[in-house]
């Protein structure tokens, strides 16, 4: 089943993004039927060979084509790109802040879809309270098409939260209250494993701290976080065992652990891993009702097939693929890679050692796709975690159950579960804290292909027997070689070595985003950025070698594209942005996207402050009463000043694009004298106000600007002004660059290049 579940795999991917029409399916199925015919005539096996692909392909083509159909209904087609009222229910249960919710459009201006409910995501604020799956409503929202390759076929702009739910049915309520009751108390217990329990046992990851969910994924403990197909066989597995324990028979384990598995659905709400895993167990359950042998990778070529039948869209869904990949590198290569550990380790110890390598060799190409590093310590902290995952999902689960029931007997499972979770969430912690958690990879296609290369001729070539012919041992390790160290020399040693060498104890940071801003501030652990450029890559990538998974205040000096443009890139780091008091249209437009995306809008004037760490931050402008029009004018300029126990703070003033006017206003209205950092207004154009710069007297002078720019910034005129002072760092000589003082009171400059 192999091959047919990859050729299924392969025309649901390219139907999807070519579309053929309903005569390619029945071009297939004349085929199929041509060669059926050929073959029985002619007694060719190879021939009859290609029947089974030949269906497979006539079938998936069918069901893409009459998916198409479904999905682009006429009566959505001829009211896209409008404002309507649109009846919903919710795929999945959404609380407040939530941004992006998925959901099934029934109606349009009251009328019933007429082939079907259709898949949407709803974008903007749905409710102000937790809303559980299966609720519905008609909302007011702007829809539009999504792009063809995408889960959701319809996008649903959210103009007002809807004024009221209608509950869904009362056994989708009921187990929607048992999960939020479960929540509740399980946010009771200390720290990281309150907030990771619920998605460890139930799959309900809304609490989970950004800086966790980071770190779990560092070191590829992310399938932990929320519910997985492993919790599947967790459940079936018990619930086989005590029936088989109380003398059930075979048939009436069946009926139980197929019963379990939909109740297990239902409570952790339908996700694709969990869908294949249940249907998956489905079937092993009924092979070994009927006294048929059952092997693994028929039976999950089975299960892709069929699902994929159901909806050929999971053929580009990410948790899909790497779900079906970790079962299938598990169930080919836990066998041999126990039997070769098992030459040094005990037996048991070999087997949870074999089970993460197998799943993180499978997985890691497509890994790479979604984030292009290679996770240092993936293989030791899942066998460090594995045995105390089933225990935190079994106790766990069995709390979130008997929590109506039997209260005090709940709070002590609840306890129970607390302490393998507290153990998998410090695990995470440690180990991406660690120096080289992990490595950087090329990214994209080509790293994608670097590693299956790699990891899956290693593999090969550790599970090679002596019978192999030694010319293919010697190609694939000389392939394996050659690969490695051309990845190595050319990209990952070069990123670690700089990586390396970054001061621990920098407090500010400018970096390289090409022409633009971002700039962070840090102290006691606490973050702060001031704008985000333009380059979501470039920005991701300094955040990555600084080491800056979570920001705890976002500050939007104004809404030029080169300040805000790569913002989405820390919409999952952060909860609080700063804006200024002015915005027009564009910047109406941000905030709207800011307040979708669940972050929380503050507008800010002359005399706001916070503190950070060891750091007061005060705006300076704008002030309250409008002096300027909105933009570069109106720029939020923040004033940087240590509290005096920070020895390694500096003190600074970040100007964001402010013009020369401004900046004489701003500087009568405020005594300004002497700051150790200056962030170089716009890019250091012209447009300055040299007095400022002088009396700020700054030794330290920051600009972000790109190589080779049209603009012609910085001009000459603005860095002869600070050469008088001290040193320019600018991002297009330096790269990423940081700040911070040494024992001694003097300023150390740290640059990538």
């Amino acid at each position: 089943m192999v091959l047919p579940a990859l050729v299924g795999w392969a025309t649901c991917a390219a139907g999807i993004t070519l579309r053929p029409g309903l005569g390619w399916a029945f071009a297939s199925l004349a085929l199929a039927l041509v060669v059926t015919f050929v073959a029985w005539r002619a007694s060719n096996t190879a021939l009859a060979a290609t029947i089974t692909p030949v269906l497979v392909v006539a079938a998936m083509l069918f069901a893409v084509s009459l998916g198409s159909v479904h999905r682009d209904q006429v009566q959505l087609e001829s009211v896209s790109g409008q404002t309507l009222n649109v009846g919903v229910r919710l795929a999945q249960t959404t609380i407040p802040g939530n941004a992006s919710v998925r959901a099934e459009i029934l109606s349009v201006n009251g009328v019933p879809l007429e082939k079907g409910v259709v898949p949407a995501r709803l974008i903007g604020t749905v409710s102000d309270s937790r809303v559980a799956l299966g609720s519905t409503t008609e909302v007011s929202a702007y829809l539009t098409k999504g792009e063809p390759w995408e889960q959701y076929s319809w996008v649903l702009m959210v103009r007002e939260p809807p004024e009221q739910w209608r509950e869904p049915h009362r056994f989708l309520q009921a187990t929607d209250d048992l999960r939020a009751d479960f929540l509740a108390r399980s946010l009771e217990r200390p720290g990281d494993a309150g907030e990771l329990l619920p998605g460890l046992a139930i799959g309900d990851t809304t609490a989970v701290d950004p800086g966790l969910v980071d770190a779990m994924r560092v070191t590829s403990l992310s399938h932990l976080v929320a519910v997985s197909g492993a919790n599947c066989a967790i459940v079936v597995a018990l619930v086989v065992g005590v029936v088989a324990v109380l003398g059930g028979g075979i048939w009436i384990r069946m009926i139980a652990g197929i019963s379990s598995l939909i109740g297990f659905v239902v409570l952790v709400t339908p996700e694709p891993s969990i869908i294949r895993a249940s249907v998956m167990a489905s079937i092993v359950l009924i092979f070994l009702a009927s006294s048929r042998p059952v092997r693994g990778i028929p039976v999950l070529g089975i299960t892709v097939l069929g699902l994929l039948a159901i909806d050929p869209w999971l053929a580009v869904d990410f948790a899909f693929a790497l779900s079906v990949l970790a079962t299938g590198g598990i169930l080919v290569l836990t066998g041999p890679l126990v039997e070769i550990f098992s030459k040094v380790l005990p037996a048991s110890l070999s087997l949870v050692l074999a089970l993460p390598v197998a799943a993180q060799v499978a997985c890691q190409p497509v890994l790479i796709l979604l984030n292009p590093i290679i996770p240092t310590w993936a293989v030791l902290a899942n066998t460090l975690a594995a045995p105390a995952a089933p225990v935190a999902t079994i106790v766990g689960m069995l709390a979130c159950v008997l929590g109506p029931l039997i209260p005090w007997l709940a709070e002590g499972l609840l306890w129970l579960a607390w302490l393998p979770a507290a153990y998998i969430a410090a695990i995470g912690r440690v180990l991406a804290d660690t120096p080289y958690s992990s490595m950087p990879w090329p990214e994209g296609w080509w790293g994608a292909l670097g590693v299956l290369l790699l990891g899956y001729s290693a593999t090969w070539l550790l599970l090679a027997r002596a019978s192999r012919p030694r010319w293919a041992v010697m190609s694939v390790t000389g392939l394996c070689l050659v690969t490695l160290m051309v990845i190595a020399s050319t990209f990952a040693v070069p990123r670690i070595l700089v990586k390396s060498s970054v001061p621990s104890q920098w407090t500010v940071a400018q970096c390289d985003v090409g022409q633009g801003d971002a700039l962070l501030v840090r102290s006691e652990g606490s973050v702060v950025m001031i704008d985000t450029g333009r380059d979501a890559k470039a920005l991701q990538r300094c955040l990555t070698l600084l080491g800056v998974r979570q920001i705890d205040l976002l500050v939007i000096t104004h809404f030029d594209a080169d300040h805000v443009g790569a913002w989405r890139v820390v919409a999952d780091m952060t909860e609080t942005v700063w804006i200024g008091s002015r915005e027009d249209e564009r910047g109406q437009s941000y905030i709207e996207d800011f307040r979708r995306a669940g972050l929380s809008v503050q507008a800010v004037s002359e005399g706001d402050e916070a503190t950070v760490g060891s750091y007061g931050l005060e705006v300076l402008w704008p002030p309250i009463q409008a002096l300027s029009e909105p933009g570069n004018d109106s720029s939020v300029v923040i004033s940087l000043v240590p509290d005096g126990t920070c020895g390694e703070c500096v003190s600074g003033l970040f100007l964001g694009d402010l013009g020369e006017t401004p900046q004489r206003m701003m500087q009568g209205r405020h005594a300004l004298g002497f700051v150790e950092v200056v962030k170089v207004s716009h890019h250091g154009s012209s447009d300055q106000h040299d007095g400022l710069y002088r009396a700020l007297a700054s030794p330290i002078a920051l600009i972000g600007v790109g190589a080779e720019n049209s603009y012609g910034h910085p001009a000459q005129s603005v860095l002869d002004v600070l050469a008088e002072t001290g040193l320019v760092v600018r991002s297009d000589h330096s790269g990423t660059s940081t700040l911070h003082k040494n024992e001694a009171g003097d300023i150390v400059v740290w640059s990538e290049r």
